[in-house]
């Protein structure tokens, strides 16, 4: 079992797109995706699960997901959340040899998943100001007009000066514009989403971008902020609160499933990042 890859057949030319998509009940899958996203609630109310974070999802409410963290909105019981979805490839934005400044504007999806907060809250001056230029994006994209790639590029460009003065502002240190390393490994981390429910290896994985054992143990690091285990075992984690959310599993079924072998290790675990037990989980969000 591996982490779902959300596909979308983006234009090579001009890898962007603005869509709308509701999500009933707990039918999303926890996913991941190579495209950037910008998420605007627009109707309902439910759970966004990141990978170290879940927020509730109200009307108005932004998220920002980068192209290599795992998530999942999950909707209220018998109910829906309806989102507008802005999506595009890096390479709109910036490509290899192009000005350092233009890769800025791609800096807020640069983010250390631990400690981000990939929720901007409705209401405020930030998030009106993106749910704004999202609904002239999608007037743009759905009218597609002469001149229409021109404007979708300067409105996007705003939004993400927008985001660059919001992170600048809220979250300093969490702030980054190099994107080097994160290009290299992202395969790396792509590998790891399809197979961390297996007994992968450090090796195993380093040899997915061709660089030497230590040296991509040191490179995870640097990019991540955490270590090869601990990472595994936040993937592991998410998937299993989704499912715990989600359906009526048993913890042992939901255990085996995301690649516990040892019942009591993953309670140790669970409770080491989520602060109380499966079963308090359950109970709390039911």
């Amino acid at each position: 079992m591996g982490v779902f890859f959300w596909e979308y057949d983006l234009d090579p030319e001009f890898p962007f797109c603005v869509l709308e998509h509701t999500t009933h009940g707990n039918q999303d899958r926890i996913h991941w995706h190579d495209y950037l996203q910008i998420a605007l609630c627009l109707d309902g109310r439910g759970k966004y699960i990141f990978t170290n974070n879940e927020y509730n999802t109200e009307t108005g409410d932004v998220f920002i997901i980068d192209n290599f963290e795992s998530h999942a909105a999950i909707a209220e019981p018998d109910g829906h959340v309806k989102f507008l979805f802005v999506i595009f490839l890096p390479e709109l934005i910036a490509t290899p040899g192009c000005r350092q400044f233009d890769f800025e504007y791609l800096s807020p999806f640069w983010y250390d998943a631990k400690t981000f907060r990939n929720k901007i809250k409705h209401g405020t001056d930030t998030a009106k100001k993106i749910a704004e230029i999202m609904f002239t994006l999608d007037d743009i994209w759905k009218g597609q007009e002469v001149g229409y790639r021109h404007l979708i590029d300067a409105n996007l460009k705003i939004i993400l000066g927008a985001l660059i003065r919001h992170y600048r502002t809220t979250d300093p240190k969490n702030f980054t514009t190099d994107i080097h390393r994160h290009v290299q490994i992202l395969p790396a981390l792509n590998y790891i989403k399809k197979h961390f429910a297996e007994n992968i290896t450090l090796k195993e994985v380093s040899e997915t971008v061709h660089i030497s054992e230590s040296r991509f143990r040191h490179l995870f690091k640097e990019v991540t902020r955490m270590r090869f285990k601990e990472y595994i075992t936040i993937l592991r984690i998410t998937e299993a609160k989704k499912l715990l959310m989600s359906t009526d599993m048993s913890v042992a079924d939901i255990a085996n499933q995301i690649g516990y072998t040892n019942l009591s290790h993953f309670y140790k675990s669970f409770r080491k990042y989520v602060s109380i037990s499966p079963g308090e989980y359950r109970s709390h969000y039911i």
